[in-house]
């Protein structure tokens, strides 16, 4: 009985000492990533394996919110054929890397958790994250290994029991969980959206923006982030408005803050073929013919993200590859700017968003993200209106 006594002790000593506030910024990188629509991939060996597994099924199920995304989360422990593939051909200590390469991109977050921090494969993989752009995590213990020095954010739990630094990081997983379920009550996702992409672009001189007034509701949109998104999700999560009044409304909002000369919206059915969608020129958002929107995605910046499956920005259209020209563009010089991001359920391109600037040069990161916060919104709207468009 001592030494159950013991080991509780022990546990609570080490609890007391753990990096809340590494914990709680672990909160917020996960949060973004969600938002953001970036993929989260963890790993581990062992006992450490069973909790990267059980992180998976904790993000993937236990924090959906109506009106929130899902995760897009994987664990690099779970396919048996995969592991023992790469184990025979490769050797073990590339299990995790050779997975995670064919799959990471830019933003996303790659998790490894590694009692003695020296484990190859998960510092393997972590290199490899690194190396891709990816925001790399470790959970760690002992004196926290090779992994606490590569990772960009490590939380490292005090001790050399491993049956503790075990006990220690599902707890914090377990923490993690909670912390999120409890954002996703407080905020709305409007606030959430607004903290994380933060305020809009400025404006060049001489385009201010305007506030769009939404005909069905009398509600009038202020410059404001929060309440730019508010109104957005108002639209979208009332099931009483109907789906292409909701769309319209969106794109026009869109148009008027980002202050685009022209714009677009298409939807793609399951074989990537344009069915539906909203063509905005002339300060105007309009319901374009079937003709017109294929010309669109196939003439266009539409095409190339819908098959890369990632946004782009085009600062001159003359001189960027992506930007197919148009007959009546050529020989002319005509030099645009351009932004576009693509709808991404489950790794499927149920739509794009694309906007258009007059001059070259026009468009930041700033417009970009902002467009890709608005996309969320209009993913959860496709999901609601695929009945009625026939996405499926």
């Amino acid at each position: 009985m001592d030494r159950i006594k013991k080991y509780i002790k022990e546990l609570h000593d080490i609890l007391d000492q753990i990096p809340v506030t590494y914990i709680n910024m672990f909160v917020e990188l996960l949060l973004e990533a969600r938002l953001k629509d970036h993929q989260v991939f963890v790993m581990g060996n062992g006992g450490s394996a069973t909790t990267a597994s059980h992180f998976v099924a904790d993000l993937g199920k236990n924090t959906r919110v109506k009106g929130w995304p899902h995760f897009r989360v994987i664990g690099l422990t779970d396919n048996v054929a995969a592991i023992t593939a790469y184990a025979n051909d490769e050797g073990f200590e590339n299990v995790f890397s050779q997975q995670l390469a064919g799959l990471v991109r830019p933003g996303d977050v790659v998790i490894g958790i590694s009692t003695s921090g020296n484990s190859p494969n998960v510092v393997n993989a972590i290199q490899v994250g690194n190396d891709s752009g990816a925001t790399t995590v470790g959970l760690t213990g002992f004196n926290g290994g090779r992994l606490a020095s590569l990772v960009h954010l490590n939380i490292h739990v005090p001790s050399s029991r491993i049956e503790q630094i075990e006990d220690v990081h599902l707890m914090i997983e377990h923490m993690v969980i909670t912390a999120m379920k409890e954002a996703t009550n407080k905020d709305t996702f409007a606030e959430q959206m607004a903290a994380i992409f933060g305020p809009l672009p400025s404006v060049t001189p001489g385009r201010e923006l305007q506030p769009l007034r939404f005909e069905k509701k009398g509600t009038k949109v202020s410059n404001n982030p929060v309440e730019l998104l508010n109104a957005i999700s108002r639209e979208m999560l009332d099931p009483s408005i109907k789906f292409y009044d909701t769309l319209q409304h969106i794109l026009q909002l869109t148009v008027d803050s980002i202050g685009a000369s022209s714009g677009s919206f298409l939807v793609l059915n399951e074989h990537g073929e344009v069915t539906d969608g909203l063509l905005a020129f002339g300060g105007k958002v309009r319901t374009g013919s079937t003709n017109q929107l294929i010309d669109v995605f196939k003439q266009g910046l539409a095409g190339w993200v819908a098959r890369q499956k990632q946004a782009a920005l085009v600062s001159n259209t003359l001189d960027d590859p992506r930007w197919l020209v148009r007959a009546w563009e050529e020989g002319q010089g005509t030099s645009r700017s351009a932004i576009s991001v693509p709808l991404l359920v489950d790794d499927r391109v149920m739509g794009v968003m694309t906007l258009v600037r007059n001059q070259p040069g026009e468009f930041n990161q700033e417009d970009l993200t902002l467009l890709m916060s608005i996309a969320v919104f209009l993913t959860f709207q496709l999901y609601r209106g695929s009945d009625k468009i026939g996405i499926g």
